[in-house]
């Protein structure tokens, strides 16, 4: 009898800049196959999160990007950045074959752990109105809803989320 005793845990860390291309690779094909946004805004999303941006980000606030890894595999990331006391919370997602494990409320989470230490006091963000993983993975963590912009960007329906941390 065989007893797999290697179950890797998945490991929520900062991004390092050898990590970049890996990271913006997940990002693109998490974002690329999206059908509730626009082929412009997927396409504007995407580019917006090179390698190069990625370690930008990371030079400036090392919380800015934040991954999930199973193993040496990385299968999650967490994009934000500081605004005025508030952490806006720009992209989350976790590689296709790895949904449904927890690892999206475990990168939110994470993020709510770097808020204070960033000079925050709230996270906020948005997701489309059609978006329904997201809108109950964000309920899940304690987000509110607090406002809803009709076509808006790239002329698509948002609901606005916050969460005040204390």
């Amino acid at each position: 009898m065989r007893i797999n005793k290697s179950k890797k845990a998945i490991k929520i860390a900062q991004m390092n800049v050898n990590q970049s291309i890996e990271v913006s690779d997940l990002v693109r094909s998490v974002i690329a196959p999206l059908n509730y946004y626009t082929k412009k805004a997927r396409r504007t999303e995407t580019a917006k999160y090179t390698a190069d941006e990625l370690e930008r980000m990371c030079r400036e606030d090392p919380d800015s990007v934040l991954i999930a890894v199973h193993g040496s595999k990385i299968i999650g990331f967490c994009l934000s950045r500081y605004d005025d006391g508030l952490i806006w919370l720009a992209w989350f997602g976790v590689s296709k074959n790895y949904r449904g494990r927890g690892v999206g409320r475990r990168l939110l989470s994470a993020l709510e752990a770097t808020v204070r230490k960033r000079g925050g006091h709230k996270l906020w963000c948005d997701c489309r109105t059609t978006n329904a993983e997201s809108k109950r993975l964000l309920i899940a963590a304690g987000f509110t809803p607090t406002g809803l912009l009709r076509n808006h960007w790239f002329g698509q329906d948002f609901i606005l989320w916050d969460k005040l941390v204390c």
